[in-house]
This record gives structure tokens, C-alpha cells and sequence, in this order.
């Protein structure tokens, strides 16, 4: 079975785990044959700095990698729809445990499943809490995008 956890740099065993799915640092990949882990791969998330639709790039990336699992913080909404369409499956798990710890406690049952709706709270995936992005402004320019961000997307988030 291939399990992936999102992690904080520099991934591997551990790494804590990261909060978010499409905009973590790294997926640390596990292989696991019953309850032993044979072999773990780093790989850098290339979609953590996309613009928009990281979470459906994220999926791309750990599908293409044959993720069976994925273990993570939360998942926006993106990636919830990504990854269930591909059939992978989603779990989440608290952010202050190592990626050993996560995969460990998958194995054991201990980790819930995500439902195929997101976990994420609303504006995971669209830049809350940047400053920047794609954030969900409280632009005050009177409707017509004259506010701080000046039009430009540069809200202050939710």
C-alpha cells in the first residue's frame, strides 16, 4: 500500500505533519507492506505555489505518485473533489504528530476517513490567511474593487 502524509520541510519519517493538502511544502511517501514501512520517498509539492486550483494539482501529483491514502490535516474543496474522483482515499489527522506517528496510527485504525466533503474550514484553498491570493477580500471601496487589496485580489481573508 502507498501512503501519503503531507509534511512540514524537510519531509521524511520525521517531519510533522502538515495542516493543509494542496498547499504543504512536501508529501512524504510511504510504502507499507502489512504493517512494515519498506521504502519512503520526499517529494516537493510543485502545486503549493500555483494561483488557484492547487488542491486538483496536489491530487494530480499524488495520484501520478500511486497514493492509495492520503494523510493530512484537512483537505480544501479542491482537493476533496480531486482525490475522490481519482479514488483516493482521504484521512485525516491532528497536525502535531510526525508522519511516523500518522502512518502508524492509520495502520492501527486509529485516524478517521474524511468524508467526500471537504474538511478544510471555508477559504482553505484560496489563500486565507496570506494576506494575498485569492483570498475572499473585505475590500472597503464600495463595490467597486477599490478596497486594500485595490482590485488585485489581496484581501484579508476570511
Amino acid at each position: 500500500m502507498r501512503i501519503v502524509v503531507t509534511t512540514v520541510p524537510p519531509g521524511g519519517l520525521d517531519a510533522m505533519v502538515d495542516p493543509r493538502f494542496g498547499r504543504c511544502a512536501t508529501y512524504t511517501i510511504v510504502d507499507v507492506d502489512g504493517t512494515n514501512i519498506t521504502n519512503v520517498e520526499v517529494i516537493q509539492n510543485t502545486a503549493a505555489a500555483a494561483a488557484s486550483g492547487a488542491g486538483i494539482q496536489a491530487a494530480q501529483i499524488v495520484a501520478s505518485k500511486g497514493a492509495q491514502v492520503v494523510i493530512s490535516g484537512a483537505f480544501g474543496p479542491n482537493a476533496s473533489m480531486g482525490l475522490g474522483q481519482l479514488g483516493i482515499k482521504m484521512v485525516t489527522t491532528a497536525a502535531n504528530i510526525t508522519a511516523r506517528e500518522a502512518v502508524e496510527k492509520y495502520l492501527k485504525g486509529e485516524l478517521s476517513t474524511a468524508a467526500a466533503q471537504p474538511t478544510g474550514m471555508p477559504g482553505y484553498g484560496t489563500g486565507y490567511g496570506t494576506g494575498y491570493g485569492m483570498g475572499r477580500g473585505m475590500g472597503r471601496g464600495m463595490g467597486r474593487g477599490m478596497g486594500r487589496g485595490g482590485g488585485r485580489g489581496r484581501g484579508m481573508g476570511w
